[in-house]
């Protein structure tokens, strides 16, 4: 199985993403339901890398977490790389992918 690594940007998107859900709600439920079924995707496509959706960006691959979230990843030869962790709900043009 291929191991994985996240960018800084990815990670700190995450986290970001965790700490405004936990604040919005007064509870930290929905932000662990988004971890779990980030983890659960990721451990999918560690062993099926090619079940994301190809992305404009040439190598580049996506998938949804619940519906409302976008997992950016690039998957290597030994590696899935995760690039960018983005809220489907935001401007898209906001979206930058190195």
């Amino acid at each position: 199985m291929k191991k994985v690594s996240w960018s800084i940007k990815a990670s700190k998107e995450l986290n970001e993403v965790y700490d405004y859900w936990t604040l919005n709600n007064n509870s930290n439920i929905y932000s662990e339901k988004i971890l779990d079924e980030t983890f659960r995707m990721i451990n999918l496509v560690r062993s099926q890398s090619y079940i994301g959706e190809e992305s404009k960006i040439k190598r580049i691959s996506r998938v949804l977490i619940l519906e409302n979230f976008s997992l950016f990843y690039r998957s290597m030869n030994d590696e899935i790389k995760v690039l960018s962790f983005f809220d489907n709900r935001l401007d898209p043009g906001n979206l930058k992918i190195n």
